[in-house]
């Protein structure tokens, strides 16, 4: 796309809005319409002879989408009858979808009779959608999407959209996990707060390893910036990973302000705390933003959705991006593609080989393995060695990486372990669980740190192993 090709069609379209000769803008008004699809990669063709013998304006093609359009320049608004002319060159014309663009808008009947005739799909543009097209040309390939599925979907012409107030946000199902923290001072709960600042990173209990497959290489990267643009955004963001399959009782998540984290499982409570910045926010010390790093696994590994959101009513978010790290190029794109493209996010998508190994682990020194209490048990029901029980599968353990003897250790730099080192506590998975509630004393030490990274955020995996304290084992002999 060149550099001015938003004002090239601004300033032709103006030109056509104060041309007298009418025959010549009918030329001229093709010509700017097969640009704005150029614009987009669309092969276009003028008077292609695809419907023969019906002449028709223009074919424009780009992979398996192609339109027949039609273009319409005058005075009163688009009839039914244009539409029928149209549908007749339809149906001379293998595979295409209609387009009838109309300056001057469409009349009621030709709306209605759109509608119920979507074996033959005819999309409809008016002259307000162009003129808000040739200011935004990649906008036309989002536009037509949702037209295209407002017809398929809701058997509804979408024709000049109004801006409308959006409804109350009426949320899916969401993912629930199982999991919750539990703590002598708290009850038990999908949400834990402690202390902490910026950073876009998060905990995980399964560190996905893109590159534990059988072949050489490294894994790739697919990063979509998102056009979620406030809380609502993000949300109604999350909805639609749910409804197409994306989201999971597996996910992670941490929301950090200044001094503060707090971290979570499940789509379900992330989306209900994520609204509940004003009491986040009505702290000492607090920043007028915050930050968040939600994690998922997916088919062929896992993906995180961060972003910086405002502290205050607006709640508009910057910086979100989608960041999915797979094995590598899936043979199948359709469902990544199908997601996109639904969120408004049509072009500009690529993925990208990894120039390094997607994890790492880091074994901590001797004094960090010492023998500690944690803050809180993470309790799962039913585990894979035996549904009926509840199961010790995490604690989260004080963080010995705010200690100041570690400022010094040798290996604080070969560790790269620097964003670590904010929060108050670690969130720690047991390398082996244990019963909870059987009366018995244990005692945690951290034995390693494994960690792996998207485009935009880190993920930690703590692990930490279990044993019996002396007071238990002295019973038991």
């Amino acid at each position: 796309m060149r550099l001015n090709v938003e004002s090239d069609l601004q300033s032709a379209l103006y030109a056509l809005e104060v041309m007298a000769d009418k025959a010549k803008r009918g030329r001229l008004f093709e010509s700017l319409v097969a640009d704005l699809f150029r614009a987009n990669h669309f092969d276009v063709r003028l008077n292609a002879g695809a419907a023969r013998p019906r002449q028709t304006d223009l074919l424009a093609t780009r992979v398996s989408e192609t339109y027949l359009i039609e273009c319409k320049w005058r005075s009163a608004r688009a009839d039914i009858d244009a539409i029928d002319s149209l549908r007749a060159r339809l149906r001379r014309t293998s595979g295409a979808t209609g387009l009838m663009i109309g300056m001057a808008g469409f009349s009621g009947t030709a709306i209605s009779d759109v509608a119920d005739h979507r074996d033959q799909p005819i999309l409809l543009l008016s002259g307000d959608e162009l003129r808000r097209l040739v200011g935004r040309p990649a906008a036309l390939l989002d536009l037509l999407w949702r037209k295209s599925e407002s017809l398929r979907v809701d058997g509804q012409a979408l024709v000049d959209e109004p801006p409308r107030r959006q409804p109350r946000r009426k949320p899916l199902n969401l993912p629930d996990s199982s999991a919750r923290f539990i703590s002598t001072s708290t009850q038990p709960s999908s949400v834990i707060e402690f202390g902490g600042g910026f950073g876009q990173l998060t905990f995980t209990h399964d560190l996905v390893d893109i590159d534990w497959v059988a072949a050489s290489g490294s894994g790739v990267t697919l990063d979509v910036a998102m056009p979620a643009i406030s809380e609502r955004g993000v949300l109604d963001l999350l909805d639609k990973l749910a409804d197409l399959g994306w989201a999971s009782s597996d996910a992670r998540w941490s929301i950090h302000q200044s001094t503060t984290s707090w971290h979570g499982f499940g789509a379900a409570a992330f989306a209900a705390e994520l609204p509940r910045w004003k009491q986040r926010a009505d702290r000492p010390e607090m920043h007028h933003s915050e930050e968040f790093c939600y994690l998922d696994s997916c088919t062929g590994g896992f993906y995180t959705l961060t972003s910086n959101i405002s502290a205050e009513r607006t709640r508009w978010a910057t910086q979100t991006v989608l960041s999915f790290q797979l094995q590598g190029i899936p043979l199948d794109v359709a469902p990544l593609l199908q997601l996109c493209r639904s969120i408004g996010v049509h072009d500009n998508l690529y993925f990208r080989p990894l120039s390094a190994k997607s994890t790492r682990v880091v074994h901590l020194p001797d004094w960090m393995t010492t023998a500690v209490v944690p803050d809180a048990h993470i309790i799962t029901p039913g585990t894979d060695i035996d549904s009926h029980r509840e199961w010790v599968t995490g604690v989260v353990l004080p963080n010995p990486l705010r200690q100041p003897r570690w400022k010094n250790d040798p290996l604080r730099a070969e560790a790269d372990l620097y964003g670590l080192e904010e929060p108050e506590s670690l969130i720690c998975h047991l390398g082996d669980f244990h019963p909870a509630g059987d009366g018995k004393n244990y005692i945690y030490r951290l034995q390693r740190i494994e960690k792996t990274r998207t485009s935009e955020g880190s993920v930690y995996r703590p692990v930490a192993r279990w044993d019996y304290a002396v007071s238990q084992e002295a019973g038991d002999d």
